[in-house]
């Protein structure tokens, strides 16, 4: 008796085990990502960025106009970002009503928010340089496969108020 009690625990202890580093590998994968598309950000490579689009941002923005806009915006505010440090990894974080907008309703996606922080310096009549926290949003398509997919949400409406500001100056 003793001994089939053990060898369940034993079995539990395993099974919970790889669930934590499953969760863990995961949370690296993300962080991963997140990590590379703020360094090509940085690095203004925008094809790289927009390549990590999910389908439905890309139904909405074709790579020309998103690499335009991201163009336009650094050399307006010579922006240069450094020391990216990614944090947090949450999943399925209530999204911004943007965000809910682009996914389609039936998504199988995986949702998750990745903290993100980083060092911006720009123009804006002078010079600032401030630390930048935000979260970035992810789907990921079969989280727990060998290869998951994972894709950047990302709000085209940032381009609409660029373009509305630009208006009125």
């Amino acid at each position: 008796m003793f001994r089939k009690a053990l060898v369940s625990a034993l079995f539990v202890w395993v099974l919970l085990t790889a669930a934590v580093q499953g969760s863990g590998q995961l949370e690296k994968s993300l962080q991963d990502f997140a990590a590379q598309i703020y360094s090509d950000y940085a690095a203004e490579s925008f094809e790289a960025v927009y390549a990590v689009m999910h389908p439905s941002v890309k139904a909405l923005v074709t790579e020309d106009e998103y690499t335009a806009f991201q163009q336009r915006q650094f050399s307006r505010l010579r922006l240069s970002i450094s020391d990216v440090e990614v944090g947090e990894v949450k999943h399925n974080p209530r999204l911004p009503a943007s965000l809910r907008a682009i996914l389609p309703a039936d998504a199988k996606e995986a949702v998750y928010g990745i903290e993100i922080s980083y060092q911006a310096s720009f123009v804006r009549g002078m010079r600032f340089t401030q630390r930048i926290s935000k979260t970035v949003y992810a789907a990921m398509l079969d989280p727990h496969g060998h290869e998951p997919t994972m894709y950047l949400l990302w709000d085209p409406k940032s381009m609409e108020e660029e373009e509305q500001g630009n208006d009125s100056d």
